[in-house]
């Protein structure tokens, strides 16, 4: 080859590697624009660390697309040696750049319609995604037919000189992000100790806003438990039992982490875990020793993939962990210092995969918002969690833990299988309680059906069996939630009677299984020894603020702005009053606790509440001293 060929090749060669680069940092560029700009996971970071993750995500997204097209560049450098500069090679040697940048202009125009029409991809059937397949080929050859000419022209203009020199620097201000975090040494949840017993499953039956009221096992009028009425005898019941959260993401976060929603921070969408919170919690725990971790809930509000838990669970939601974001974010999350790069690759490539199902594999995207608000157009309904519950038993992996979180009796409509306190023109109303009550006898029959599952399956004697709830009716933290643990075999254990709160599970539960509690979770067994001092120790829950907003197809706050971001109020139960403190104008509000069983006649003055519940969110540095 003469000196002159050979320059030629380098300097295509060059220029590929260019383009690269830029489609890859505009696609990460436009993507983070999109979450910078809108309530996400980045609204708690600073500008420095928002600046970071885009620098981080598109250095890793640049390599990842270059090593993705080795082979199509190899294979346009043999295809040059016959026709050179054809449409051919160039098409061949950047071939995932113009797919990517084809998507990345759909994915601008999705955004586009979405805010100015309400209407986007996700809405497209039928006729709709026959359009949506022909725009995307017409993306396809713009794309190709922009890149061969930027490949083909003898002189480059400024224009796209700058461009490639602002990719450039983007992508090279996170190599020492990205060094620093591969070089630091992966996060770790502490020594574990004990477990020289056997090793119990562990199965978490919850269902959504559930009032311990409103079941018969608690002493309800209406039999809308029968059958856990009729085993009663084989649970320990908590009678006087607290959500941490008015919320189910706070909530299942404070029962899986051990603390509370106002340490992790996590108390409505867009709140996920950051830090080393990501990798503190009894999952992550149960699977150093072994376990195989499952999680049976909603997207968005409940997820441990969306809610940011890392090293905890093997699958969730109809997914495993490798298929979300695929294998280089499964590559990246073990790395604590990525955490926040990792989570904006998962995201933005689960924004592409899911229109790319949707507009050519017929596959229904995601509305996490019908799932909560909508129970006649559930994606995932209660049935479907049950048939997975079977799939998974019998799948007899062990030991497992696995946490389910039902959605029948969330409010505000109820849709139960079977109607004998509620009627047809009962279901178009906001709360109704008959409806209420026919739900919760349909949560009863999961847990009858899982219970009879775990027994034909031989395993109900090596699983500890939990039946909760994450929340109140009508998201209420002050009413009191079931709370009832089936341990195997014969138990001289108790409950007492003291006041116990959802993120006393997790040390109960290694509690039970001879596990040293790690320091980092804030509450307590409840059969540790202190167990009666319970009575009189406060239990706080977080409520989010009112401001929510409806941003694509998931709730979430509006505006989180410092210094209370998505809290918006705090609740505490202390013996059986309960204080309502409402962060927007600090107004306090007291209210008794309905049921309440425990024998404490302590009552705090108003003045005595809020400096306690002051106090609580100064120690997490909500409020300075």
């Amino acid at each position: 080859m003469s000196a002159r060929n050979q320059s030629k090749t380098a300097l295509n060669i060059t220029r590929v590697l260019l383009i690269i680069t830029v489609v890859a940092t505009a696609w990460v560029v436009f993507e983070w624009l999109f979450f910078v700009t809108k309530p996400s996971f980045m609204s708690l970071y600073s500008l420095w660390e928002k600046l970071a993750v885009l620098s981080g995500t598109a250095l890793i997204m640049t390599v990842a697309l270059v090593l993705g097209s080795l082979p199509f560049i190899a294979l346009a450098w043999l295809l040059s040696r016959f026709t050179r500069r054809s449409l051919l090679v160039s098409v061949v040697a950047v071939c995932p750049a113009i797919i990517l940048l084809a998507f990345t202009l759909l994915l601008l125009t999705d955004n586009f319609t979405l805010t100015l029409f309400g209407w986007g991809i996700r809405n497209a059937q039928e006729t709709g995604i026959w359009l949506y397949r022909v725009f995307s080929i017409a993306l396809l050859v713009y794309a190709a037919r922009t890149l061969h000419q930027l490949l083909g022209k003898r002189n480059v203009s400024a224009g796209s000189k700058g461009l490639a020199l602002l990719a450039g620097l983007i992508v090279l201000t996170g190599l020492p992000i990205v060094v620093v975090a591969v070089l630091s040494a992966p996060d770790d949840v502490g020594v574990i100790s004990g477990m020289d017993r056997e090793r119990l499953n562990i199965l978490i039956l919850s269902g959504d806003g559930i009032w311990a009221k409103h079941m018969s096992v608690y002493g309800y009028g209406r039999p809308t438990t029968p059958f856990l009425d009729s085993v009663r005898d084989e649970f320990l019941i908590a009678e006087n039992h607290f959500s941490n959260a008015a919320e189910t993401g706070g909530s299942v976060i404070s029962m899986m982490s051990g603390k509370f929603p106002t340490t992790t921070r996590v108390i409505y969408p867009p709140d996920v875990l950051r830090g080393s919170d990501s990798f503190e919690h009894l999952p992550g725990v149960l699977k150093k020793l072994g376990y195989y971790n499952a999680d049976i809930s909603m997207r968005h509000y409940a997820d441990p993939y969306d809610l940011n838990m890392r090293g905890g669970f093997d699958e969730a939601n109809f997914r495993k962990l490798k298929d979300t974001g695929g294998t280089l974010v499964a590559l990246i999350r073990s790395w604590p210092g990525l955490n926040a790069t990792s989570l904006l690759t998962d995201r933005i490539s689960e924004r592409l995969s899911q229109r790319f199902g949707h507009i050519w594999k017929n596959k229904a995207m995601l509305d996490p918002m019908a799932v909560v608000n909508k129970p006649d157009e559930r994606f995932v309904r209660d049935p479907a969690r049950m048939k997975e519950i079977h799939r998974f038993i019998g799948e007899g992996r062990q030991p497992f833990f696995l946490h389910v979180h039902m959605m029948g009796t969330h409010g505000t409509r109820f849709r139960p299988r079977e109607r004998i306190y509620s009627s047809e023109e009962s279901y178009p109303l906001d709360w109704d309680e008959d409806g209420y009550d026919d739900a919760i006898i349909d949560f009863d029959r999961y847990v009858k059906e899982t219970y009879n599952l775990l027994k034909d399956s031989g395993l109900l004697d090596s699983t500890i069996f939990i039946v909760t709830s994450d929340h109140g009716f009508k998201h209420n933290p002050l009413n009191r939630i079931p709370l009832l643990l089936r341990l195997p075999g014969s138990t001289d254990r108790a409950f007492g009677d003291g006041n116990t709160q959802r993120l006393d599970l997790a040390p109960t539960l290694l509690d039970v299984l001879d596990i040293s509690v790690p320091v980092w979770m804030e509450g307590q067994s409840m059969f540790s020894a202190d167990a009666q001092d319970r009575s009189t120790r406060p239990i706080f829950a977080s409520g989010s603020s009112r401001a929510k907003t409806v941003d694509g197809i998931f709730w979430s706050v509006s505006n989180p702005q410092a210094p209370w971001y998505s809290l918006g109020r705090l609740f505490m139960v202390y013996c059986k009053q309960g204080f309502d403190l409402r962060l927007l104008d600090m107004k306090l509000q007291l209210a008794s606790i309905d049921g309440s069983t425990l024998q404490c006649e302590d009552r705090l003055s108003m003045d005595e509440a809020r400096q306690l519940m002051l106090l609580h969110l100064q120690e997490r540095a909500y409020l300075k001293d």
